[in-house]
């Protein structure tokens, strides 16, 4: 029984887990009254912004569950605070969530579908098994399976952590010898990073290389079927690391059957054992052919929410609120061109400003980085380059790559 039902003419919330401080700053200045903050109080430490009051937020070690769950449970009882929902924006923060969900009795996905969606090898192997299309994949765990498995890949391939998120540690490869030394620069590079949450496994997974276009989407699946609320077409600039992400397209300009899409989208939730979720999948189409890459439970993040926005006027965080309570989502059926373009520093400094120059497609300008903010270029940190992101409306008639360029030329990063 959910041990908060007898604080039910109490005080209510939806219990927020493992959100970063700048998503607790957005989401608790538009529905505080809504929400119960459950944030590493490391990450909470390093964060100079803005901070929810503190009978709003339970700062703790998120890495120890058991105890993050019973300090939650303590903080609620302390200040009268019954708990209805639970929502996570955040991959590393998920296991918690599920725990916690468990716990108090509350809907969301099993810990152990969103363990194997988390093994980027694991799914991937999942998916084969079950006919769900995906690059061909291998775990390697060891020297012993990269010596067995790296001689025998069809390359090009693509090499990354076997957890993780966005970009981070991730390589293409074209032969047996550069597979080794990104696999050993890898597992190095895990052992001492400083978010050992996201990377609860040191291992890697080697991927084949599908050269197609890709894109994202978020989706629900209710009762065996899935309803998809947004798509995005992905522009890479592989030259600033492989797989950036330079700018997101909504909706995409170029085609996507999204009747074949939804079948492999619950194909392969049902292989990870998921029954019903909100999820942001990773996928690549090559001659019009699906091929999943990533499944997570959660909204995408980065400049998607602001994309969204603007595109359908649809606030993910007011949906996942909502979602949490209430199992249910409106997905709004008339969307706008929008575009989002990242602001990424590409060379190391300390920044001095970034601004962006005046421009009658630019909708709205997020500036994430302060003066004296130190940029490290990836391998060696993939998050301090990004800067913010710029979201704009596409003129009529004129090639959208194109005006993602013309806008990126209004960019100016100045370093001190």
């Amino acid at each position: 029984m959910n041990p908060f039902l007898r604080y039910a003419m109490l005080n209510t919330r939806v219990l927020v887990v493992g959100s970063t401080p700048d998503y607790n700053e957005i989401i608790y200045t538009k529905y505080g009254g809504e929400t119960l903050f459950l944030t590493d109080k490391s990450q909470s430490a390093e964060w100079t912004g803005f901070k929810p009051p503190k009978k709003d937020e339970c700062l703790f070690d998120l890495s120890n569950h058991e105890g993050a769950i019973e300090a939650i449970l303590a903080h609620a009882k302390a200040h009268e605070i019954s708990i209805n929902g639970i929502t996570c924006f955040d991959c590393e923060a998920l296991p918690l969530a599920a725990k916690a969900a468990e716990r108090l009795n509350l809907h969301f996905s099993t810990l152990s579908a969103i363990e194997n969606a988390r093994s980027k090898a694991g799914s991937h192997l999942l998916w084969q098994k079950n006919g769900v299309p995906c690059p061909a994949t291998v775990r390697l765990f060891s020297p012993e399976d990269l010596e067995k498995t790296a001689q025998k890949a069809i390359y090009p391939c693509v090499i990354k952590p076997a957890t993780g998120s966005g970009s981070e540690l991730v390589f293409r490869v074209d032969n047996p010898e550069q597979t080794a030394e990104k696999y050993l620069y890898i597992i190095d590079r895990i052992a001492t990073h400083p978010n050992q949450r996201m990377y609860p496994i040191c291992g890697c997974t080697l991927e084949q290389f599908i050269d197609g276009d890709e894109f994202s989407c978020d989706w629900v699946m209710h009762e065996g079927k899935a309803e998809i609320i947004r798509i995005a077409e992905k522009v890479r600039r592989d030259e600033l690391s492989f797989g950036t992400a330079s700018a997101y397209i909504v909706p995409p300009s170029k085609p996507v059957n999204t009747d074949k899409l939804k079948e492999i989208l619950v194909k392969g939730a049902k292989a990870l054992g998921f029954e019903s979720m909100v999820a942001m999948t990773d996928f690549i189409i090559q001659d019009d052919r699906v091929y999943l890459i990533e499944m997570t439970p959660r909204f995408g993040g980065d400049s998607l929410p602001d994309t969204v926005m603007a595109s359908a006027g649809f606030d993910i965080f007011r949906a996942a609120l909502d979602y949490a309570v209430t199992g249910e989502i409106c997905i709004p059926d008339f969307w706008l061109p929008a575009v989002s373009v990242r602001i990424i520093a590409e060379r190391a400094g300390t920044l001095r400003k970034a601004s962006v120059m005046h421009d009658h497609r630019i909708i709205s300008v997020n500036i994430e980085r302060e003066e004296g903010h130190r940029i490290i270029l990836p391998p060696e940190n993939y998050f301090s380059r990004l800067l913010g992101h710029v979201v704009f409306r596409p003129d009529e008639g004129t090639d959208i790559r194109k005006q993602i360029d013309e806008i990126r030329a209004k960019i100016s990063v100045e370093y001190a």
